[in-house]
């Protein structure tokens, strides 16, 4: 059977690329790595703003900053040594990145006085987040498509309760989601602009690498 089995063409990436890719995406975009509201800006640092979060009694919002680590991503096999909360199987990912979640604390001057001007303390944690996906392909015509990933589940360890751990790994799912639909692999650099391909199958992992299989 051919490398292609019964495609004629295959394009892939070891997960080494991948890390390679993030690496230069976020080093060069970092403000898709952190997220703040107007009152916990950081200092001399790329962001990406987003509004306080509207709740009645509290003057502008609930403040909020949002910081990842540039994430890395392991294919199938498991290569975590068994660190991981989250071990890949077959045609799976992980993504391994830490978050600092900073909220900003309001408390008045003057309790006696709710008129009178208050402050806003910046608090945070870190946490370390592993995710478990898989990856995803949108395909517009031959040559034109590009290859994402989609996030299952996302474990914090050492959170507790449970419903206090599900609602937080929840949160983070979506964000994490949402930062890393920002980097994608246009079909044209998987194959090095050598040829057009017109997909048939894929995505799928194995070996380290995520491969795509099609028609030239």
């Amino acid at each position: 059977m051919s490398l292609t089995e019964a495609e004629t063409v295959f394009a892939g990436v070891h997960e080494a690329g991948v890390n390679d890719l993030f690496n230069a995406f976020f080093t060069a975009r970092p403000r898709f790595l952190t997220y703040a509201t107007p009152a916990l800006v950081p200092p001399a640092s790329p962001f990406t703003s987003v509004p306080a979060i509207a709740f009645p009694g509290i003057p502008g919002g609930i403040e909020y900053r949002i910081r990842f680590e540039i994430p890395t991503v392991d294919f199938a096999p498991d290569s975590s040594g068994g660190s991981s909360p989250l071990p890949v199987g077959p045609g799976q990912l992980n993504i391994r990145t830490k978050v600092t979640i900073t909220v900003g604390c309001y408390r008045y001057f003057d309790d006696t006085d709710k008129d009178r001007q208050g402050i806003v303390t910046p608090i945070s944690t870190t946490l370390e987040v592993w995710a478990r996906g898989k990856p995803t392909v949108t395909y517009f015509s031959p040559g034109n498509g590009e290859m994402g990933f989609s996030l299952d589940e996302v474990e914090i360890v050492d959170i507790t309760p449970d419903s206090l751990e599900s609602v937080v790994e929840c949160i983070l799912r979506m964000v994490l989601q949402a930062v890393i639909r920002n980097v994608r692999l246009p079909f044209n650099t998987l194959t090095a602009g050598a040829f057009s391909l017109a997909l048939a199958r894929g995505p799928e992992i194995e070996d380290d690498q995520v491969k795509i299989y099609g028609n030239a």
